[in-house]
């Protein structure tokens, strides 16, 4: 009478382990297959400045690791093969993203022992655009020189990620930011002064909120009058609350994809600002937007944080580290009961910005923005 032994298979379905069996003749038992816990799904997504992930699978047999895109080159998997009975750790690097086309690479490990009966299949998808919502390519904007005396410096890393925004009133004061990415812990700290927030990073190196003991500065959510939160495509808000002041900025977008390489323009903008200090009137006034076709993710910085002014521009708005408020084409109006804001824009060759004139009829003033990269 012949023997059967159980065959286990895990087949190649990442978000859900799969366990097949099957009858075999008199030869030894076996096990092929593999148990990823990361990635989590078959296809993962990473942004054009992000340069490293990880496979972590036990695999039961040997095996080894095969391209099934050769010519995605960008894509680099440092060890292809071992033996089994093991949970491996691989390092997975990627080349920054300067194409503007999202791309994507394919992976397949088999077991080298049955190939037929253990494999799994998986893919990397790299945005056009940077966490931020830059393209991959665009410029780095290193100062932003005003003709009524402001000045922004900022510096970044390799990755292109900024490390350093120092705003310069025309008074000679320095309100001034550092940014550290710890990748390891997954931990963003940004340091302004006294006030040390940190927030949970993403892959793209963004944080859905920064919280210190004192600030709070993110990303908040908007609510019909029946309580429900609304979609965040739909409108949201985003909150700087620090000792001297709050700023809010609710944006009104109409059910737009946010997805990272989306084209997206918020079709109103409400600016509230309380100073906690002093006799400072309360603001709040809500402006219509109109857009040009010029593309806002030609450079690092979002410029349309410079419409109402370097006084009331949130830095880390400006610096587009929250990157759903940066809206992908610039504003030539906007439109409140107080008047009319007019922008003008100048491009380099590479089509980042090189001088941004901004006229306030409600102010009655006319400024000119001038960027050096």
């Amino acid at each position: 009478m012949k023997k059967h032994h159980i065959l286990t298979i895990i087949v190649a379905v990442l978000a859900v382990t799969t366990v097949l069996t099957a009858c075999l003749g008199d030869d030894e038992p076996y096990s092929a297959g593999f148990e990823f816990s990361k990635p989590q799904q078959v296809r993962s997504y990473v942004y054009a400045n992000t340069v490293r992930d990880t496979v972590v699978v036990y695999c039961k047999g040997p095996w080894q690791i095969t391209s099934d895109t050769p010519e995605a080159q960008w894509c680099t998997i440092e060890r292809t093969k071992g033996g089994g009975s093991t949970i491996f750790s691989i390092n997975v690097l990627f080349d920054q993203n300067t194409t503007g086309q999202a791309r994507v690479a394919q992976y397949t490990i088999t077991d080298t022992d049955h190939p037929d009966k253990g494999y799994a299949t998986w893919q990397y998808l790299q945005h056009a655009t940077r966490g931020d919502g830059s393209m991959g390519s665009a410029a780095l904007v290193k100062s932003i020189t005003s003709s009524d005396d402001w000045t922004v410096t900022v510096s970044y890393d390799a990755k292109c990620r900024p490390t350093e925004i120092n705003v310069k009133s025309p008074a000679g004061a320095n309100d001034k930011y550092s940014m550290n990415y710890n990748e390891v812990s997954g931990i963003m700290t940004v340091t302004n002064g006294s006030s040390v927030l940190t927030g949970t990073m993403d892959n793209g190196y963004q944080t859905a909120q920064l919280v210190g003991i004192s600030d709070t500065i993110g990303y908040t959510p908007q609510y019909y009058p029946n309580g429900v939160e609304v979609s965040a495509n739909y409108a949201f808000n985003y909150l700087a609350s620090r000792v001297t002041r709050t700023q809010a900025y609710a944006y009104r977008l109409g059910g737009k994809s946010l997805a990272p390489d989306s084209l997206h323009t918020a079709d109103s903008l409400t600016y509230y600002c309380r100073w906690k200090t002093g006799t400072h009137a309360v603001t709040t006034e809500r402006f219509r937007l109109e857009y040009s076709q010029m593309d806002n993710r030609c450079q690092t910085v979002d410029v349309n944080q410079l419409l109402l002014g370097m006084a009331d521009c949130e830095p880390l708005q400006l610096l587009a580290m929250f990157r759903y408020t940066r809206s992908t084409s610039i504003v030539t109006k906007a439109t409140s009961n107080k008047g009319t804001i007019l922008v003008t824009t100048e491009l380099n060759a590479d089509r980042s910005v090189r001088r941004m004139v901004v006229k306030d009829s409600r102010q009655g003033t006319e400024v000119t923005y001038d960027f050096a990269y």
